[in-house]
Order: structure tokens, then C-alpha cells, then sequence
């Protein structure tokens, strides 16, 4: 929020301080107001008690000025005989007496004479209700009448003689006159008015009360009345809160009128306004000065602060400048600190950028020192080689010396390349191969050079006293001027190395045809599994004949891939690649999974024959996959077979072998496939629970042709029959190779002649009319 130390150093201070005087602030008026309130309630109950004095004791004032006219003889008289003007008189003569705002007799038969007046009017059943009642509850009652649409306090005296003649009603009007008699007599100026319950709540005659304020003051005053405690409580209104008592009056009539008291809220804190308009001032001018010393004490900390800052960013910059600060607090035992640091991370920085530079072990350039030396000349367009130069079977000779000796050999070999070399850029990137770079005008004449080098390097040498032999191979690649970075150029010089030590030849410069595509390659695996879900993989199924019954009792379930763009992909293609990728698992669960469909698909229509399916070598020694073969056999409608090479065991033979073990015990045939293609070991299938051995199709193609090939498929044939295997002959191709096949004792015939891989229909297809003409 603040970007600045020193705003905001001032800011929170100034900030804090604030907060304290608003908390003081706070409290001072929260216990001024609750003070004001109690003492306004105080007032509040003090008049109301006030005031119920002052009504009594005016209600026994016209009381007593209404009993001595109602026992006036003459008064009765006239009230006897009917006297209207007498009576009017009268009644017009108590009225001055008492000052009275209302003077009026009402007759039994319900006639009302009001005081100085000669006609008379009809009294309301209500009031005559109301006076019969009250004169049988009391002899002097009082309360309040409703006259005239307005309340007045009235006694009501009865005129006998001795039976009823009539009743004398007295009483003055709770007007604003009244009211403000009422306010003057409190020590507070509070506000008084009367109200009466009506069809729209309590409501005064007077504009006293706020339109607006009817609804809220009516929901007060029957709060008040339900709860029957006189006590002042808290009247929420438009123009402020206020403190209110409500009084009630006595009834003469029926019609219920009470009596409010309130005080302003604002009205009793008004006398503290003063004061708190002084604290105002008082903190406005403190938080001044407390922000202008804030800004100077932070000025103090932020400037040296700053200008640690501004060594920082040297720093970060690569310039070492000490920061000096005059002054003994902490802030200068930072700047010390900071110095130190500094230092240090000079001195190392030094010592990481050597070890970022240098091989830990030779002390020689890395691969990023020569690639920071090489982009300059790669950035001019130099006709630039790079040599990967690699020493030939460094595992053993390593395993032969030790690690120590090795490392030691390494290095000399740099050494060399510098003293022949003397400004080429020459780095150890791996713990075999050593790079150089050199300028030369073409491949002639960069072969010419490396070829003194490699002669140079592969002088004896001396290593404790001890002289060893080495030989190097040399990959070599030209720099190209879509290169970017000079990792590609060492990348393709690490590659020709890998093509050299591939074709044993000591100096070999990148082929880019036979490297081919990785990129595209690695497409191709991902392309590979949607192939397997999508549909583009199938099998084809190559019949396998036997040659003593002369039926085709089994089948190679051979996988094939039809890609949308780039057509037939084959399988020694994709096979291979899905080998070298971690790919193959899927490949081959979905082949057996389809074989074994397929074949239950043969079965449902009368013809159960063995499915062969090729396990790759790496899948032998993968327990989960053994595991998982052997619950998709479960399924399998008819025998299957599962073709291994004999040289597949070599890489982990415990672990192939017991996985071999398991399929066997599974009711799964083994067959050994390609045998005499590689280097045909006795010893390993003497341990194979084989059941077929399969002799490769490069003996049996020149078979007619070759008496040696002849003579080596015969043994061949005799010594699986010696160990109880069948046989079976690939690439039978021409009748006169099946002749021979069949007099040497051959068992079984696969190749083009007996038939080709062909889909599940075709094959369904071949069986029915095999077995139509063995029929």
C-alpha cells in the first residue's frame, strides 16, 4: 500500500495515535451520554411524580369548588324547578370562580347545560354510562373526559336533594397551555403532551408529535402500558433519540389518554459540545506534530536505509561497493553486515562460477564453458566443427584402473588437446567424451586434423608410473546456419561419436539421414496408442501346417498398422521403437487380448486352433505383466503359444526364467523363435520348458540351395526332437524347401507357400476350405 518507509513509518504512528485519542474520545462520550440519560431519567421519574401531585391536587380544587355548588340550595332549587337560565347562571358563576375551562350539568333524563348557556343539548349514552358508573364506584370521582373532542381533567360532583338530580361536571383542558405549565415546573426542558388511543393508534389533538413519528410513538406508549411499570425508557424519533415517561390518565368516559414525557438526547449533551469540540481541536493538533516528528524520526532510518538499497542493486549488478553509515545503532551494524556479506559473496561467487565453468573432477572446461565460448564464433557465421572425442571402452578401463586413475586419464587427454590445440575451445561433457572446436574449410580438411589428433591422444600414457594404452573414436559435426544454440552443434557431435563406435570406425561426421527423426518417432508412439484404441491396429493371422497330418493346426497372430497418412507402417518400424520407448507392454496386452478374442471367434465356429503371439524380451523379466498374461490366457477358447527369442533371457535370466516357469505351469507352449539368428546357446535352451523351437527363415530360404544350411537344419531338427520339442521351419516359401523339410522330419511349415497373414475373415475363410478338401 505504501511504498515508502518513511509514509509509511509516519502513517502508523500518526495512525496509532489516532486510534488512541478516538478510543478516549469513545469512552469520555460513552460515559458522558450514559451519565445524561441517567440523569434525564432521574428528572423524567422526579416530574412524573411531580406531576401526579399537581393533579390531585387540582382535582381536589375543583372537586371542592363543584361539591359546594351541587350543595348550594338554590342551585337545587332551580335544578328542582327546572330553571334552565338559574341553572345556566350558576353553573356560568363556578366557572369564573374556578377558572375552569369546563362547567356543565347533566340531568338524569340526560340534558346537558353547559355554564352560561340557556339550551341545553343531549348527553352521549357513553357519558351517561360513564357517570352512573363512576358515581356508584365513588362519591367524588375524576379523571379524564373527552368533550368536545378534547381531553379535560374533570371531577363530578351529584347534586342531591336527596334523590338525584343531576350531576355537575368541572374540569380544565390538557392544552399546550397546560402542557407548557406542566414544563415549566421541571428542572430539565423536557417536552409533555397528552394523548389519546384512537381508530390510528395514540395521537395528540396538538401538533405536538412528528406525523412521521405517529407509528413509533404509538408502539411506545403501548409498550409501556402492557408492561404497567412507570418507568422512563429509551423513544426512537426522526429528530432524534429521547428519553420518554408515560403517565396514564384515569378515564371518565371510556376513552383511554395518557401523558408523555420526553427529553432530547441531544438536549442533555448539549453542555458537553464545548468540551468535546476542545478535545477535537486538542488531538487534530497533536496528531500535527506527532506526524512532523514521525516524518523526521523516519527521515533518520530511511536515508541509510536507502542507501544500503542503492548498494543492493550494485550488487545485484555486480559491483562490490562498501556502504558507509556514521552513525553506532543498529542500522550501522546492518551496513557492517551488509559489507560483510558482500564480500563474501564476491569470494564466492568466484569460486561458483569456476566450479559453473569447470569439471569438479578434472579440473577442465564443462559444457557450459564451451558453449559460452562457442556462440560468439556460431553468432559470425565461422565455418566451426565440433569434435565429440570419446574414449573406447571406458567402463572397462575404468573398472580396470579405478575411479581415481581414470579421472586421472581424462585430464591428461584434455591437456593433450589444449597442447595441440592451442586457443580451441575444448571442454569434458560426459565422463567419456572430451569436445573441441576448430575452424576448417571442409570435411577434408577437418578430417585431416582430427585425424594427428586422434593419433596425438592415442599415445601411451603415463599414469603413476604405470603406462596404459587408449583409443578414442571421433564424432565429428559442421556448424549450420539454422543453429541457434550451441547445444545443437554438441548434441549432433555426441550423435556422430554414437555412428563411429556404431560402424568401428575411428573419425565419422553426423549423418543426419540414418539418425532420422526422434521427434517424429516419439509422434509416432503417442500415434500408436490411439491406433490401438481407435481401430487402425489389427492382426494377421499366418497359417502354420503341419506336415504329418497335413492340417493347419495353428496360427502366428502377427500385429499390423494402418495409419491414416502415412499408409502401412511396419512392424519392424514401430516394433523396435516401442521396445526402446517403455511402449511395447501396451502393444503386446492388446495383441493378446485381440488374439484371444479372435480365436474364440474360430472356436464359436467348430475350428479351435493354437494362437501364437511374440513376447519381446524386455516384457520376460516384468513379473506384472507375466501376471497379467496369465489371467488373459484364462479366457483363451484354445491353446496358446507364446514365441520368445532364446537370447531374451540374457539381460535378467532369474527373473525370465521364473516368468517362463509360470507360463508353462499356465498351460501356455513356449516357443523358441529365430533360433540360429543370433548366438545360439545350448546352456540357455537347456533351461527353457520349451515346446517348439522355431529354426530362423535364413537357413530354410537357401535351404535347396545349400548343403551346409542343409546339414545345420537337419541337426537342428534332431536335436529339438532330442529334447522333446517340435520343430517348426520359417519362410517356407518354395515346394521343393517343403520336400526337404518334410524328408528331414520336420513337424511344422509357416512361410508364403503354406499361406499368407491374412484378417480373421480370410483366415476363418482358409480353414473351411482346407477342411472341405481333407474331407
Amino acid at each position: 500500500m505504501f511504498r515508502r518507509l518513511r509514509l509509511k513509518l509516519t502513517v502508523l504512528y500518526a495512525g496509532l495515535f489516532f486510534l488512541t485519542l478516538s478510543l478516549i474520545g469513545f469512552s469520555a462520550w460513552a460515559i458522558i451520554a450514559n451519565n445524561a440519560q441517567r440523569m434525564v431519567r432521574d428528572e423524567l421519574q422526579t416530574t412524573g411524580i411531580v406531576f401526579d401531585r399537581l393533579w390531585q391536587l387540582r382535582a381536589e380544587h375543583l372537586q371542592e369548588g363543584a361539591s359546594i355548588s351541587a350543595s348550594d340550595y338554590g342551585f337545587r332549587q332551580a335544578i328542582a324547578s327546572n330553571d334552565e337560565p338559574t341553572i345556566a347562571s350558576a353553573l356560568a358563576n363556578l366557572r369564573r370562580r374556578l377558572s375552569a375551562d369546563l362547567v356543565f350539568l347533566v340531568t338524569p333524563q340526560g340534558a346537558i347545560i353547559n355554564a352560561g348557556e340557556t339550551t341545553t343539548i343531549a348527553a352521549s349514552p357513553r357519558l351517561r354510562q360513564a357517570l352512573e358508573e363512576e358515581l356508584d364506584a365513588d362519591n367524588a370521582p375524576s379523571g379524564v373526559l373527552m368533550f368536545a373532542e378534547a381531553p379535560h381533567q374533570a371531577v363530578i360532583a351529584p347534586v342531591l336533594a336527596p334523590d338525584l338530580l343531576g350531576w355537575v361536571v368541572v374540569g380544565e383542558r390538557l392544552d399546550r397551555r397546560e402542557m407548557h405549565g406542566l414544563e415549566a415546573l421541571s428542572a430539565i426542558p423536557l417536552q409533555a403532551c397528552a394523548l389519546v388511543r384512537g381508530a390510528q393508534g395514540w395521537s395528540a389533538l396538538e401538533p405536538a408529535i412528528e406525523p412521521r413519528d405517529q407509528e413509533k410513538v404509538s408502539g411506545f406508549v403501548e409498550r409501556a402500558l402492557h408492561s404497567r411499570e412507570t418507568r422512563p425508557d429509551m423513544l426512537h424519533l426522526s429528530t432524534g433519540d429521547a428519553i420518554a415517561l408515560v403517565k396514564p390518565f384515569r378515564s371518565l368516559d371510556g376513552v383511554e389518554s395518557v401523558l408523555l414525557l420526553r427529553y432530547p438526547i441531544a438536549a442533555a449533551l448539549a453542555p458537553y459540545q464545548p468540551l468535546f469540540n476542545s478535545l477535537i481541536a486538542i488531538g487534530f493538533v497533536a496528531i500535527v506534530l506527532l506526524s512532523f516528528g514521525s516524518w523526521l524520526l523516519a527521515s533518520g532510518i530511511t536515508k541509510p536505509i536507502s542507501r544500503l538499497e542503492l548498494a543492493a542493486r550494485r550488487l545485484q549488478a555486480g559491483a562490490y561497493e562498501p556502504v558507509e553509515v556514521r552513525t553506532r545503532d543498529e542500522i550501522a551494524h546492518l551496513a557492517e553486515g551488509f559489507n560483510a556479506m558482500a564480500a563474501a559473496i564476491q569470494e564466492r561467487e568466484q569460486k561458483i562460477t569456476r566450479l559453473a565453468l569447470h569439471d569438479s573432477e578434472t579440473d577442465l572446461p564443462n559444457r557450459l564453458a564451451i558453449e559460452r565460448r562457442l556462440q560468439p564464433s556460431m553468432n559470425a557465421g565461422a565455418r566451426l566443427h565440433v569434435a565429440a572425442i570419446g574414449v573406447d571402452r571406458f567402463a572397462h578401463v575404468r573398472g580396470a584402473i579405478g575411479y581415481a586413475h581414470a579421472e586421472a586419464l581424462m585430464r591428461q587427454l584434455g591437456q593433450r588437446i589444449v597442447a595441440l590445440a592451442h586457443d580451441a575451445p575444448m571442454a569434458r561433457i560426459s565422463s567419456d567424451i572430451l569436445i573441441v572446436a576448430f575452424t576448417a574449410e571442409d570435411e577434408p580438411a577437418s578430417r585431416r586434423r582430427l585425424r594427428k589428433l586422434q593419433l596425438a591422444l592415442e599415445q601411451t600414457l603415463s599414469l603413476d608410473g604405470q603406462l596404459i594404452d587408449v583409443a578414442v573414436s571421433i564424432g565429428v559435426a559442421q556448424a549450420k546456419p539454422k543453429d541457434d544454440a550451441p547445444n545443437q552443434l554438441i548434441q549432433r557431435a555426441s550423435i556422430a561419436l554414437d555412428q563411429a563406435r556404431a560402424a568401428c570406425t575411428k573419425i565419422a561426421f553426423f549423418d543426419e539421414a540414418s539418425y532420422g527423426d526422434p521427434t517424429r518417432n516419439l509422434s509416432l508412439m503417442g500415434e500408436m496408442r490411439r491406433a490401438l484404441a481407435n481401430g487402425d491396429m489389427t492382426l494377421a493371422h499366418q497359417p502354420k501346417l503341419n506336415l504329418r497330418s497335413n492340417v493347419i493346426e495353428g496360427v502366428e497372430s502377427l500385429v499390423r498398422w494402418k495409419h491414416p497418412r502415412r499408409g502401412m507402417i511396419g512392424p519392424d518400424v514401430f516394433i523396435p521403437m516401442a521396445e526402446d520407448t517403455g511402449h511395447i507392454r501396451a502393444l503386446t496386452d492388446w495383441v493378446l487380448a485381440r488374439a484371444i478374442a479372435e480365436q474364440k471367434l474360430l472356436a464359436q465356429s467348430g475350428r479351435a486352433i493354437t494362437f501364437s503371439v511374440n513376447i519381446s524380451g524386455r516384457l520376460l523379466s516384468d513379473r506384472e505383466f507375466a501376471q497379467s498374461a496369465m489371467r488373459l490366457v484364462e479366457a483363451a477358447a484354445a491353446p496358446i503359444c507364446f514365441e520368445i527369442t532364446e537370447t531374451a533371457v540374457i539381460d535378467n535370466p532369474d527373473i525370465a526364467l521364473e516368468n517362463i516357469d509360470l507360463f508353462a505351469r499356465g498351460d501356455v507352449q513356449i516357443s523358441i523363435d529365430d533360433y540360429g539368428s543370433g548366438l545360439s546357446s545350448l546352456a540357455y535352451l537347456k533351461q527353457l520348458p520349451a515346446h517348439e523351437l522355431k529354426i530362423d527363415k535364413v537357413f530354410i530360404q537357401s535351404l535347396a540351395n545349400s548343403q551346409r544350411d542343409a546339414l545345420l537344419v537337419r541337426s537342428t531338427i534332431d536335436l529339438a526332437h532330442g529334447l522333446g520339442m517340435k520343430v517348426t521351419a520359417e519362410g517356407v516359401e518354395t515346394p521343393a524347401t517343403l520336400a526337404l523339410l518334410n524328408t528331414m522330419g520336420c513337424d511344422i511349415a509357416q512361410g508364403y507357400l503354406v499361406g499368407r497373414p491374412v484378417p480373421i475373415d480370410q483366415l476363418l475363410t482358409i480353414l473351411a476350405d482346407a477342411a472341405r478338401r481333407t474331407a
